[in-house]
């Protein structure tokens, strides 16, 4: 199952693609009675201000709903046991090659290969990004441990870290930090995670940041 790395460029399946398509026609009607109000306030300050915000934000929310549709479309097309570590391997020269995988055997769980492939291509990126800061001369790395029912991988950057680690505040549509990001790549990741029953979270203890995607180590429903 490819995924592109902007999910915008993926297909729709149909029936999501009839229900965006739906979905825009208020949304295209509120725009344009919008403009109309524009024209007519004349030269009252504080409605032209509401109706800027008020373009702003359907203009935002034009953005944004293909963009959720496009998360919600990814689905598990098949599951069967995956190796990690032939997963990693692949997401690493996706991300431009430069994340060291840690050495000796990495675990397999049972999955969909080309999420996880994606999932750790865009985790892969993200930290090849931040250890691509002037003053950061260490190369991100990888590795993927079994704790017990539960499979951990680990992306290690020594970039200069995060403001905050809550989940919440990382994983939001189209909000990214960096210029010329669509903020995309965390809420798939996420996405992704979920449908393999597992959790994404962040560490930043200063000294650059620690993404861990755990995985049970097996299925625990049959995706």
């Amino acid at each position: 199952m490819p995924v592109a790395d902007d999910a915008g460029r993926r297909a729709l399946p149909p029936d999501l693609g009839r229900l965006l398509h739906d979905l825009r026609g208020p949304l295209n009607s509120l725009t344009m009675h919008a403009e109309v109000l524009r024209r007519a306030v004349g030269d009252d300050a504080a409605a032209v201000d509401s109706l800027r915000t008020l373009h702003e934000q359907l203009a935002r929310l034009a953005e944004m709903l293909p963009a959720a549709f496009h998360v919600v479309s990814l689905e598990v097309a098949r599951s069967e046991p995956v190796d990690l570590g032939a997963v990693a391997a692949v997401a690493r020269d996706a991300s431009g090659g430069t994340v060291r995988l840690a050495t000796g055997p990495w675990p397999s769980v049972r999955g969909d290969a080309a999420l996880l492939t994606e999932a750790l291509t865009q985790l892969f990126r993200n930290a090849a990004e931040a250890s691509a800061t002037p003053g950061c001369t260490r190369p991100p790395e990888a590795a993927a441990v079994v704790d017990s029912d539960l499979t951990r991988v680990t992306v290690r950057d020594w970039g200069p870290g995060l403001r905050a680690t809550n989940p919440r505040l990382l994983i939001r549509l189209l909000h990214s930090s960096k210029p010329h990001h669509r903020g995309l790549g965390l809420v798939i990741v996420d996405r992704i995670v979920r449908l393999h029953d597992g959790a994404l979270t962040f560490d930043s203890p200063g000294d650059g940041t620690t993404v861990t995607l755990t995985l049970p180590t097996s299925a625990r429903r049959s995706l």
